[in-house]
């Protein structure tokens, strides 16, 4: 890397494969360029497969860099490229990243906020990852949570700032499949969907997704479910789907369901995190109170006219396009990040 001025936006992120928080970098990346704002992704280690994130960025033209082969060598390197080009913010995503910016922070100093996308309690190793997270919380000048019900996990103060996506290049487009998009995991319940397939012998029913429980959903799923695996591209997938799942225990606010509503893809959903503040049920898509409520819902949604069906697409599409577009977050984003370095440099003048 060679030497820039301190008007750089430093995103940092640890990624293996493409998933919500990746997602979310990748959009506001490509949302701050489009306002003209220098912006870097600096990844926290080089894994021996490439992740996904590197091949999206490249084709934005976004400029992304490694910080080490391991958590020490990525600190190491932070802190020396923080001295040394002195960015205007360094903003973490994910529990190591931000551990890491928060640990540079406090040996140089700089501006520095984290993103906390999950708010599920983890298990082992990732439980004592996420706690030293949230509870060093208080390190940075800053702390936002994608949903409300993650900032009550957080111990000191933060704030709410929604999830976005680029809606300009997303078409109006959807299939007749019944689809499942996400981890396969114990939160995200993906056996759920296998059960509301099982009412439904006659519907398609597809899942994109791998995990924990991945052998057993292949196992017990019916003739009517099909697997298809961790997507790292879902372009060609969302136009085959017409109705997405999400039965999930707990959420923030799903990249998933902001990109299927956008395309006019039917939202069928779990009464968790943020999606009942995204979805006005029986307008833009349906909440389903508990497992019972999906299968109701979505024979409610079966038993509707095209035009009624298309009225509710279109009211999705709409929702997204008004409040949860790039051209409507990256402003207040920009806000943010000026206000906080503005604040950062009146503590180190005084």
């Amino acid at each position: 890397m060679n030497k820039t001025s301190s008007s750089e936006i430093w995103l940092v992120v640890d990624s293996r494969q493409f998933g919500g928080i990746e997602t979310h970098v990748v959009q506001l990346a490509h949302g701050l360029t489009q306002q003209q704002q220098v912006v870097k992704v600096l990844l926290i280690s080089r894994y021996s497969s490439p992740s996904p994130i590197c091949d999206k960025l490249k084709r934005l033209g976004i400029e992304f860099d490694y910080l080490g082969h391991n958590h020490s060598s990525a600190l190491k390197q932070l802190v020396y490229l923080i001295r040394e080009q002195s960015p205007l913010v360094v903003h973490a995503h994910g529990y190591r990243a931000s551990i890491i910016a928060k640990l540079a922070k406090l040996i140089t100093h700089n501006a520095q906020i984290s993103t906390y996308h999950a708010g599920e309690s983890p298990s082992g190793k990732m439980k004592i990852y996420d706690g030293l997270d949230r509870y060093s919380a208080f390190i940075s000048d800053k702390s936002l949570v994608v949903s409300h019900a993650i900032a009550n996990k957080i111990p000191t103060r933060s704030q709410y700032i929604k999830n976005f996506i680029d809606c300009h290049s997303v078409p109006f487009e959807h299939g007749q499949a019944i689809a499942f998009v996400g981890r396969f995991s114990t939160e995200k319940a993906p056996e759920r969907f296998c059960r509301l397939a099982a009412l439904f012998p006659l519907l398609q029913f597809d899942m994109y997704g791998s995990g924990p429980l991945e052998h057993a959903i292949i196992a017990n799923a019916g003739s009517n479910v099909h697997c298809h695996g961790h997507q790292n591209d879902m372009s060609s997938i969302w136009p085959t789907i017409s109705v997405l799942v999400i039965c999930s225990d707990f959420e923030g606010l799903p990249m998933v369901a902001l990109e299927a509503m956008a395309r006019g893809i039917v939202v069928i959903a779990s009464c968790v995190g943020e999606l009942p503040s995204l979805i006005i049920d029986g307008e833009n898509g349906w909440l389903a109170q508990d497992e019972t409520a999906l299968h109701q819902k979505l024979t409610q949604w079966q038993s509707l006219s095209e035009s009624a069906q298309n009225a509710i697409r279109v009211n999705a599409a709409n929702t997204i396009h008004q409040h949860y577009s790039q051209q409507v977050i990256i402003p207040k984003m920009l806000k943010l990040y000026q206000r906080i370095s503005t604040q950062f440099d009146s503590q180190i003048a005084s």
